[in-house]
């Protein structure tokens, strides 16, 4: 049964999530084949991983797109940007962490984002090993494995649960707010990607944090998958994420405003020496 059949009315009605989760379904059975078979990994110029998977999932995902939206823009991680006649724009990563991917490693996803005058406000995160699938619309909160979830709410930094990224990516003045954070809560966990920022959207985590080594198909997705359940989610000034803020790469993201302002004051004292 197509995880599709579960969603509420309110996304089936939903064209622009409706098309997005109809990718999703076709990239988490292509995904899952593709880690499951000899997986060969290239690289790219800039020393990052790419397999074979990368490449068919987004070629098969745009073709798809065109044909059902040709004024829609395009932007993805492999094939780069198709400027639309419209106002709303494909965001796509189709093999996001493909590090751990080509490494047979269980961390990644594949991102599916809609965005409108360069706001995301259609988010897919989808985990194909695991046949789950984080859903988020603007207006029609978060769904996971077809049920509704919100973000715990948490409120105090001391006792909340932090994801951290790899920590090569925090490198120079972003370091020190890295340092402030890694040293709080009430527990850590590293390198989580995608997929930390859905466990955020169900209350299994409290703050996630990136970075300076993120591009807008790396973010995009996870914008309403997180705000649509609750949370707060920006770059490490507080600024809302569009398609041009988050190509400057570090973002956080809170479970609750609260919480997310205590965090934004944290990594500008590290990010100024305080």
């Amino acid at each position: 049964r197509s995880r599709a059949a579960s969603l509420p009315p309110s996304y089936t009605t939903c064209g622009d999530a409706t098309a997005a989760i109809e990718l999703a379904e076709i990239s988490s059975r292509d995904a899952r084949n593709a880690w499951l078979g000899d997986v060969a990994v290239t690289y790219k110029a800039d020393g990052s991983s790419l397999t074979e998977a990368d490449l068919s999932i987004e070629a098969t995902w745009r073709e798809r797109i065109r044909r059902k939206f040709p004024t829609h823009g395009i932007l993805g991680e492999e094939y780069g940007s198709d400027t639309g006649a419209s106002a709303f724009t494909w965001v796509l990563d189709p093999i996001d962490g493909t590090r751990q991917f080509g490494t047979g490693l269980l961390n990644f996803a594949s991102l599916i984002s809609v965005c409108r005058d360069g706001g995301p406000i259609v988010g897919i995160i989808d985990l194909p090993l695991l046949g789950a699938r984080y859903v988020a619309a603007e207006g029609r909160g978060t769904i996971f494995d077809g049920r509704s979830v919100r973000t715990s709410g948490q409120r105090k930094i001391q006792t909340a649960k932090i994801s951290l990224a790899n920590p090569e990516s925090f490198t120079g003045d972003v370091a020190h707010g890295y340092e402030r954070l890694r040293s709080s809560g009430s527990l850590k966990v590293f390198d989580g990607g995608a997929p930390a920022y859905g466990s955020l959207s169900r209350g299994l985590i409290d703050i996630c944090l990136n970075g300076t080594d993120l591009d807008a198909y790396d973010i995009c997705a996870l914008c309403p998958v997180v705000t649509e359940a609750g949370g707060v989610i920006s770059d490490w000034a507080g600024h809302p994420l569009t398609m041009t803020m988050a190509a400057s790469g570090a973002i956080v993201a809170s479970a609750s405003p609260k919480l997310h302002a205590i965090v934004l004051e944290m990594l500008g004292d590290g990010v100024n020496g305080r």
